[in-house]
């Protein structure tokens, strides 16, 4: 082996050569990502602001949902909404989270809850600021025999019909429907074709329920599902040039195998996976993943219901994000 290819494949020059490639993106990291300087910059902060918000719209679309639950939350969300409004943020943002905040109150209140309180609040800031409520908030009342009447429409009316599930039903999934979506995903593409996603999937009770705890962001509904689908990502496939692209192929068939899913009329939810390194390493520990693996997503499988709730989680129009080149 000549010293050119033995540099190329030295571990320890590897080390050196990663170290410096991550530098570079936490230098960027520290200056960009939305826990810095959070509350002197508006993006920054809205990121905080609509996970609290769609935390209100997942906490309505849950099957056993608590009566009453969140106040102090909402309570602090509009604090901070005010600074927001202080600093210049987005009067139409605003505008969409107190229409989250109205069906919110307007929800518990049917089921019996106090909301006194945070509704003196809300009415008290919404008055302030002159806010407009526009109804394209809460939740969607759904039922299940006409969704599954889409599920073999043309694909507009198909893929609009697909929502993230947290009221889910007793019918059983069979594990062939699983199988049968599998087979749809396999034509997902990758870079190169590498095709390095690995997909573990829990059906065991008392198994599917380690990881739904242990990925913890679904209390609440995760005794409901039936299946826990864990997409990873074989680090063994991508080069220092590509360091973030096994998240980039997981995640393309993530949403492919989501697709998949739901033509088989599965009901489904996408899970995050971010966590902190030392998360990571426990939930690779207790589930026995490969060192080289790393988690991307997990996806919780169930029935639907003959009639279920679904978070709206109102849309961007693509002219907001989007630049059409000339």
């Amino acid at each position: 082996m000549n010293i050119k290819d033995y540099l190329k494949n030295s571990r320890a020059i590897l080390f050196l050569r990663l170290l410096h490639e991550k530098f570079q993106e936490v230098v960027l990291l520290t200056k960009h990502i939305a826990n810095g300087n959070r509350y002197n910059d508006k993006d920054k902060l809205l990121t905080d602001l609509a996970i609290r918000t769609h935390a209100i719209e997942k906490g309505m679309s849950i099957g056993k949902v608590k009566v009453g639950f969140g106040q102090p939350k909402v309570i602090s969300l509009l604090r901070d909404l005010r600074h927001y409004l202080a600093i210049g943020g987005s009067r139409v943002f605003v505008s969409e989270v107190c229409s989250v905040i109205n069906k919110y109150v307007a929800f518990n209140e049917s089921l019996g809850a106090d909301m006194t309180i945070v509704k003196t609040e809300f009415c008290s800031f919404c008055e302030k600021n002159s806010i407009e409520i526009v109804d394209n908030a809460g939740i969607y009342l759904l039922n299940r025999i006409e969704t599954e009447a889409k599920l073999k429409s043309s694909f507009d009316i198909f893929s609009q019909s697909r929502f993230s599930i947290r009221d889910f039903g007793t019918i059983r999934i069979p594990i062939e429907s699983i199988k049968s979506a599998l087979v749809l995903a396999e034509k997902t593409p990758s870079a190169c074709n590498r095709q390095s996603w690995r997909v573990h999937i829990y059906s065991d009770e008392s198994i599917r329920n380690k990881i739904f705890s242990l990925q913890g962001g679904c209390k609440g509904f995760w005794k409901d599902m039936q299946y826990a689908i864990l997409i990873c990502g074989d680090i063994r496939g991508y080069n220092i040039n590509e360091l973030s692209q096994v998240y980039v192929d997981g995640g393309i068939y993530a949403m492919n195998l989501l697709y998949s899913l739901h033509f088989e009329g599965a009901a489904t939810i996408p899970l995050t996976m971010g966590h902190k390194q030392k998360t990571m390493r426990n939930i690779k520990r207790k589930m026995n993943l490969p060192d080289n693996e790393v988690p991307i997503i997990l996806i919780g499988v169930g029935s639907y219901k003959d009639k279920y709730k679904v978070a709206v989680s109102a849309r961007h129009e693509y002219k907001s994000y989007t630049n059409i080149n000339k």
